[in-house]
């Protein structure tokens, strides 16, 4: 074989050889690629598996918390409707509380009378029918040694604190009067009472002494007269259980419940009555308490609810 030959016989082959390899590096790489591309396409699906894992954790998640509210939103509401009939179930009770005790004090009427005016008069008039013994009208009340308050002012705020405790009852209540310029001689406070046919007068006062020290409360009731023979047993009695209700509830100094027959509001009186003198207002503590709304409410429940006890 020439030379020539045998060069282009080494072409050949290196040709052939050169393509053999070409085939094999492209194959190799080819493999690779779709080695690779196989293992993109299996992340993407394990990705997208974990994101579709993810999701449906979130959902459930969703679930769970969307039901655990309409849990508590049922249990809120339930427990919600639970105090309404509750509430109602008590507003119920008290309402047939206070039918019941309306009921059963239907007719049942108390006279209150405030002491003193804003205005006072000299004219006299009878202590008792046919006495010969003549009293003024209307003297003035006391006044507070400290707060200078006016007595028929005390009177009356405690009188219209009881009319009110007292109608929160059921009892049918009458005023002697509602201002404090209404001047009335103690023979015009009585027959309020009687005219009303009253089961209780109550006359509400504030006392006063020359000794600043003396303190408390005390009831004045009628004494056994002529006058007042057929009160007289009602009367002291109402009085011991109205005065005792209310010292005890305000925790006042008992002064005890006296008899007296000097007063022509008493005197002139046909139907049962007490005079209560809710403190001193020559006392300074007393006439500074006696000049609160809330010292004056606690002296007024306790007379309501001595009256209460009395009169069932």
């Amino acid at each position: 074989m020439s030379k020539k030959r045998k060069i282009l016989l080494a072409f050949v082959c290196l040709f052939v050889i050169g393509v053999a390899l070409y085939r094999v590096i492209y194959a190799t790489k080819k493999h690779e690629q779709s080695v690779q591309a196989m293992k993109i396409k299996q992340q993407e699906v394990k990705e997208e598996k974990q994101a579709k894992a993810q999701a449906l954790t979130k959902a459930q998640a969703l679930t769970k918390a969307q039901a655990l509210t309409k849990a508590k939103k049922d249990a809120a509401t339930k427990t919600l409707a639970e105090k309404t009939i509750k509430i109602e179930e008590e507003s119920k009770a008290k309402t047939e509380e206070y039918k019941k005790s309306s009921k059963k004090n239907s007719g049942k009427v108390v006279v209150i009378d405030p002491g003193h005016a804003s205005i006072s008069s000299s004219v006299k008039e009878k202590q008792a029918p046919g006495s010969s013994i003549m009293k003024v009208m209307e003297p003035g009340g006391a006044q507070g040694i400290k707060t200078r308050t006016p007595e028929y002012v005390v009177n009356m705020a405690v009188a219209v604190k009881l009319q009110s405790f007292l109608q929160s009852k059921g009892y049918t209540v009458k005023m002697t009067k509602t201002q404090n310029n209404q001047m009335l001689g103690n023979i015009a406070r009585a027959e309020v009472g009687n005219k009303a046919n009253a089961d209780l007068v109550i006359r509400i006062h504030a006392d006063s002494n020359n000794n600043s020290s003396v303190n408390g409360a005390s009831m004045l009731v009628p004494t056994n007269t002529t006058d007042t023979n057929s009160i007289y047993v009602k009367s002291k009695n109402y009085g011991q259980i109205v005065f005792n209700k209310m010292v005890s509830e305000v925790g006042m100094n008992n002064r005890g419940v006296v008899e007296r027959s000097d007063m022509t509001g008493f005197n002139w009186s046909k139907v049962p009555v007490i005079l209560v003198e809710v403190g001193f207002q020559s006392n300074v503590k007393e006439d500074q308490l006696l000049t609160t709304e809330a010292y004056q409410a606690k002296i007024a429940k306790g007379l309501a609810d001595g009256i209460d006890q009395a009169l069932k």
